[in-house]
Order: C-alpha cells, then structure tokens, then sequence
C-alpha cells in the first residue's frame, strides 16, 4: 500500500485538528480518578452504584485521548509498541481482576482495546485516502486497498464479538465493539460536537440492545447453536427490546441494560477543560504505569487484606 497517500491524508488530518479541544492531562487525571473509583466499586462495594456511576466517565475519556493521540503522535508505532508492551504487562494482575481472583487469562485489558482501535483509525484514514485517489486517477488498485481497508475495519470489529459469543465468555476484549467504534466515532466527528453527541446516543443504544442480544443465548448451548440463535435476535428487535428496555428500570433509569448510557456525561469535560486556563501535565508514562500498578494494589488488598 501507497503509505504516501496514507500520510497525506493523515497530514491533512493533523491540521483539521488544530481546532479541536485541547488534549489536556487534567483530562487523563481525570480518567484516572474515575477508573480508579470504578475499579474500587467493582472489587469492594459492587452494591452501591455511585462507585459505577462515576466510572462510567472513564473510559470515553481514555476513548477521546486516543484518538487526538493518534493525530497529535509525531510515531504511530512507537505510540503503538507502547500500548502493547503495557498492555502484556497489564494483562499479568487483569487477569485475576475480580472480586473472588478468578484467573481469567483471555479477558483482554483496555491496552489491546485501545491498540486495536489505533488499527483500526489508520486503516479508516487509509481507507478514504485510497477511495479519493481512486476517484481523482481511476486507479482500480487504489480502489482495492480501500476496499480492504474498510473490510479489515469490519474484521476488527466483528471478531473479538465473534470469539466472545463462541467462547461462551471466556474471551473478552474490554468493551469490545463498543469501545471500537467509541474511538472511531471520536475520529470520524473531530470538531463536530453535536454530530458527536448525537452519535454517541445512538452508540449507547447499540450497545444496550447488542448487549442483550449476546445474553439472551444460554451458555449451555454448543457454539454453533448459540451463534445462531445470537444471530437471529439480533434481528428480533421487538421482543429483545422488550426485554431489555424494562429490565432494572432500564431506559428510563439508565439502569440495567442501560448502564453505560451514563458514560456519555464524560463528553462534559472532554468538551469544556479546554475552555480553562489552568493546566497541568503529566509524564507520558504515568498514564500507562497508573493501569497495572493500581490493578495490583486492589488485587493485593483483596487477597491478604
């Protein structure tokens, strides 16, 4: 592939950001707080929701980072060594990550999430930039390698769904599709805040019903029968919603099925810190030591405490 016409589209892109909020460390504090929080509701007080609520802000946060720190990196892969180095290393305690220490070693840790979806933004940028040069020269190999880039976006989406469902659990990438398109979203709609709002309610309810979908199948079912029947409501709108939409309080309570729905207060200060004087900044490392090494503190007050 032509990674001259990837640059440019990307050189392109960097400019466009130049307007875009301020990628602030007061912003990934602030997600580290709240990830925190979370991590402390989830491992010792699962019952008390406000734990989970204010860490419903964590993640888009580290979702909208990503994706400046995508335009904003002077070496994608040196910004991509980094995410899998520490994710390898995160993936040591995030696997004994839950209240009873079940060792879980294929439930993947946010680092390979976020890894992926710098895949997935490069292959998006690529994508379009290909699918211009196609329409500028008529160069059907340009219309190729766009295709392929675009069908290797759906694959990374679609395939840590799929091994999930015919795993019966046992793999799971954190926040999965979800988090996926979140950070394409986040890329697609730069300086757009209503269509990125917009966007994210729709995402919400994806996510929800999507959610229902995969457990709705009994886990006791042979993989070839689960991904079936997953297959089938995932087209039977009406009774999965029915399902869903009540369950806890559901939509109405953003309870339930909803839940996450309340991450979408996080675009708050993703789109107003900008607005502040007041700044602060972090070394690049905190932010990824911060991950395993809080991970291994719950971990050890959990096991000895």
């Amino acid at each position: 592939m032509d990674s001259a016409i990837v640059n440019t589209e990307l050189s392109k892109t960097k400019k466009a950001a130049a307007t875009a909020p301020y990628r602030d460390d007061m912003l990934k504090l602030l997600a580290m707080i709240t990830m925190l929080i979370d991590h402390i509701g989830y491992m010792f007080f699962p019952d008390y929701r406000i734990f989970r609520t204010i860490g419903r802000l964590a993640f888009p946060i580290f979702a909208y980072q990503l994706s400046v720190g995508y335009i904003k990196t002077s070496n994608l892969k040196k910004y991509a060594s980094r995410l899998l180095v520490f994710g390898l290393i995160s993936q040591i305690p995030y696997s004994f990550f839950s209240p009873d220490l079940k060792f879980a070693p294929f439930n993947l840790n946010i680092m390979f999430t976020l890894l992926t979806a710098l895949g997935i933004l490069y292959m998006y940028d690529m994508g379009i930039a290909k699918i211009k040069s196609f329409k500028s020269n008529n160069s059907y190999t340009d219309l190729f390698f766009g295709a392929a880039a675009f069908l290797g976006i759906l694959a990374a989406l679609a395939v840590p769904e799929l091994l999930e469902v015919l795993s019966n659990r046992k793999f799971r990438l954190e926040y999965g599709i979800y988090g996926l398109l979140m950070m394409l979203l986040f890329h697609i709609n730069k300086n757009r805040r209503a269509s990125m709002v917009i966007s994210y309610v729709f995402l919400s309810l994806f996510y929800s019903y999507f959610t229902g979908v995969k457990l709705i199948a009994p886990n006791s079912l042979d993989w070839a029968k689960k991904l079936k029947i997953t297959w089938t409501y995932l087209f039977s709108f009406d009774e999965v919603w029915k399902r869903i939409v009540n369950y806890r309080g559901g939509l109405a309570k953003l309870e339930g099925f909803f839940f996450q729905s309340r991450s979408i207060f996080a675009l708050i200060p993703i789109y107003t810190f900008g607005l502040f004087d007041a700044r602060i900044r972090l070394n690049k490392y905190i932010g990824y030591l911060f991950y395993p090494v809080h991970i291994t503190i719950l971990l050890l007050i959990t096991k000895f405490i």
